[in-house]
């Protein structure tokens, strides 16, 4: 029996608002999903529930796979069968895609790349070439038996094997290596207690429970304990599945191979997980944690079971936002420009007040949008026609995939979206205003925000807490970044500096010489004043560095000249200076009608693509002035045609000292911190029932204090604390709350 019901999609990712670089992972190891989509039980909470951190790589073109989700970067096609010994001398060897640094993987690395909804070889034969191996090794050995070797089999399990086994060693075995790079850096405590019967994995950063179910059970009867379970204030625990278990299993320990000093109560024998054995009905994958072997039982056995949460209050995909004071401004051309498509629709100057706001610092990436995509689409909010993402039952197209036209980063292989090509970390383009007004409305649910459109007119309101595209005037303030004193033509000032933008004379690393190369975007901030190794980010141009000025502008945003056109929440309106209030405008009710009838969004900030000289002696700046309009009619000579190849956009939501991403009780009353992650500041706001002395302060993995936040008598009522992370460094740290009730303990995360 296949049956289908609600599905929960988490995204793992602990970082306020993406992920700037793969390398920048919030968690130290980031779990993929298991890929499991179907469903073989009525009952609530098996794998296929839950699409966590979905599985999305890149093939890089020349012999290697970057998983998204890990950052490391993979062989293609296998090396092929082998004696344990030669595997060193191989990695050490092994060249390609240029790369010299290539190793063995450890256990959990290597079982990361499983994918659960097939098997034999139980991998993504679309990114990883399908060969005779049956075994691949890793490079960890048996803890009491250096005979044996760690290896991954060709059907999803992995256990330790004899050297001897393999064919080249006189066995029957075929044991193959897969070799990867990119070093991943743990915490040294892979643990941390948490005072309130629940246990933190530092290396996933997912949630456990500390002591496992005092019965064993079946498959059946674990999923509905985990259902009826409410444990350290929380009831969203679930059986994890396989690749979350698997990840609690040290290869440097047995009997058991969980670490009792933190599992204190784990018994030897197997534990579930909620994977089920592809196309197996009556079968799930478990664990035996005398060693720490993955295998899979009938599910009427009755076996152990630990529990786990997927941090659905950490559901923040990684954004880094800026707060942009409110103040106001002479809004306009400064510098006498006039645009001879539409002239004078920068003026007149007028004064306008912008309120307080959070920008994020960077265009919305392809890996931001993916997760936006499989979320919609495991919820049945979308579907795929003609290669184009359209709102489920409507003519709304929300983005264009890969398959549509090469200009587009995100494919769709007829199950689900995944990056195609090297620009996991470039701006999301292809995507339409719907696309982009759809995407703020899932990303203010993922953190607990109100939404701001809706989706059946369109329309916005601003009264919301959530994420929404910025005004015209919000985005032209922003931009600016506090220079009004005086103005400038450019988010830095007045020199044409391609060092510091995607220009379309940049002659940056990503700039190809024809069509077939584009988009000929760059990674989001890449232009931060760093030296840029291509060897960091193995871009398709020659060059091995590339020197960058720093673009980021006095409120510290980056791109806001250049790589691509923002969508802002504005009409386009050509003559709307003329009658725009002074408080805080929104745009015309209506958009000015274009050559071809149709009334279109604005856009902001320039695009890599093309532009114009503002004097014969000046470059090409894309259009990048800060006064810049554009109705997003004009997309190039093609009008209005054009493909929508360099055309992005940003987020914004209202300035608030408080709004809840996550929400914990404790007999004493509430408490929220916001952001969490955060950079340098967030704001913890708590609600006391009653007078009692209260010690605020935040420890680190040692349990040493860092930061005392407040400590003495406080009444009944509300409160806001600021906490001061700037002398803090990027890490994973515990908010505690001491009251004469308890502790409370809670996870933050500084991201610098």
């Amino acid at each position: 029996m296949i049956s289908f019901h609600f599905k929960v999609y988490i995204v793992l990712a602990i970082g306020l608002l993406v992920i700037p670089t793969l390398t920048e992972a919030n968690v130290p190891f980031k779990l993929p999903d298991t890929g499991q989509t179907s469903s073989y039980t009525s009952t609530p909470g098996e794998d296929a529930d839950y699409i966590i951190n979905p599985p999305s790589y890149t093939d890089n073109g020349d012999g290697t796979i970057t998983d998204n989700i890990t950052g490391l970067m993979w062989q293609k096609t296998d090396g092929g069968e082998m004696v344990f010994e030669s595997t060193s001398d191989y990695c050490k060897n092994l060249s390609v895609g240029n790369y010299m640094d290539w190793r063995l993987p450890t256990s959990i690395e290597l079982f990361s790349i499983n994918f659960y909804s097939r098997k034999k070889p139980a991998l993504d034969t679309f990114y990883f070439t399908k060969t005779a191996a049956e075994y691949w090794w890793t490079g960890e050995l048996c803890v009491d038996d250096a005979s044996k070797v760690w290896v991954v089999n060709a059907g999803g399990g992995i256990g330790a094997h004899p050297k001897s086994e393999t064919v080249s060693a006189g066995g029957s075995k075929k044991i193959h290596i897969r070799a990867v790079r990119n070093l991943i850096t743990l915490p040294n405590l892979h643990f941390a207690e948490n005072g309130d019967g629940a246990i933190t994995d530092n290396f996933t950063g997912l949630i456990w429970q500390k002591i496992q179910a005092p019965n064993t059970m079946t498959w059946e009867e674990a999923l509905t304990y985990a259902k009826n379970t409410s444990l350290a204030g929380k009831s969203d625990w679930r059986l994890p599945n396989i690749k979350e278990l698997q990840s609690l299993s040290d290869v440097k320990l047995k009997t058991p191979s969980f670490n009792k000093t933190y599992f204190s109560n784990m018994t030897s024998g197997n534990y579930w997980s909620s994977t089920t054995l592809q196309n197996t009905e009556a079968k799930a994958w478990d664990i035996n944690v005398d060693y720490g072997l993955v295998s899979y039982n009938d599910k009427t056995t009755k076996e152990n079971v630990l529990l786990v949460r997927g941090g659905i209050d950490d559901v923040e995909p990684a954004i880094n936002e800026s707060l942009i004071p409110g103040g106001e401004f002479e809004m306009g051309d400064h510098f006498g420009f006039s645009d001879p498509k539409h002239p004078s629709d920068e003026l007149p100057l007028h004064t306008v007040k912008v309120d307080s706001l959070y920008m994020s610092k960077t265009e919305t990436t392809n890996l931001q949008y993916l997760d936006f995509l499989n979320s919609s689409l495991t919820n049945g909010l979308i579907e795929v026609r003609n290669n184009a993402v359209y709102k489920k039952g409507s003519s709304d197209i929300y983005c264009y995939t890969n398959q549509f036209a090469s200009y587009y980063s995100i494919g769709y292989d007829g199950t689900r979206f995944s990056i195609v090509d090297f620009r996991a970390n470039h701006p999301i383009v292809g995507v339409m205003w719907l696309g982009a007004a759809a995407y703020c409305n899932w990303l203010s649910l993922q953190n607990g925000l109100a939404e701001c459109y809706n989706l059946t007119s369109w329309a916005c309101d601003f009264t919301k807490s959530g994420y929404r595209l910025p005004t015209e005037a919000e985005w032209e303030y922003s931009a600016r970044g506090g220079h009004t004193n005086p103005y400038y033509n450019y988010p830095w000032g007045n020199e044409q500096d391609k060092t510091k933008a995607n220009w379309p004379e940049s002659k940056d690393p990503y700039e190809g010489t024809s069509e077939s190369s584009y988009p000929h975007t760059t990674p989001v901030s890449f232009y931060d004043g760093s030296l840029r190794l291509k060897s960091e980010f193995n871009w398709p141009g020659a060059a091995n560095s590339y020197q960058t000025s720093d673009g980021a502008n006095g409120f510290g945003l980056y791109d806001m000249a250049g790589n691509v056109w923002e969508f802002v929440n504005d009409w386009y309106g050509q003559k709307y200076y003329e009658e725009s209030p002074y408080d805080n405008p929104k745009g015309p009710e209506t958009g000015f009608l274009m050559p071809d009838g149709k009334a279109y969004r604005g856009m902001r900030g320039g695009n890599w693509y093309n532009g114009y000289k503002l004097t014969t002696d000046t470059v090409n700046d894309g259009h990048s002035r800060v006064s810049n309009r554009n109705p997003s009619y004009y997309r190039g000579p093609q009008d209005p045609n054009h493909p929508w190849y360099h055309i992005g956009f940003r987020v914004v939501r209202k300035y608030s000292t408080a709004s809840g991403i996550w929400n914990d009780k404790i007999e004493t009353g509430k408490i929220e911190v916001f952001p969490n992650p955060f950079n340098n500041n967030a704001t913890i706001s708590i609600q006391i029932d009653k007078t009692e002395f209260v010690n605020i302060s935040v420890v680190d993995f040692s349990g040493r204090e860092v930061a005392q936040v407040h400590q003495g008598i406080l009444n009944e009522g509300s409160y806001k604390f600021l906490l001061d992370g700037t002398n803090l460094s990027s890490g994973l740290y515990s908010l505690l709350i001491n009251t004469n009730n308890g502790v409370l303990s809670k996870n933050i995360i500084i991201l610098k």
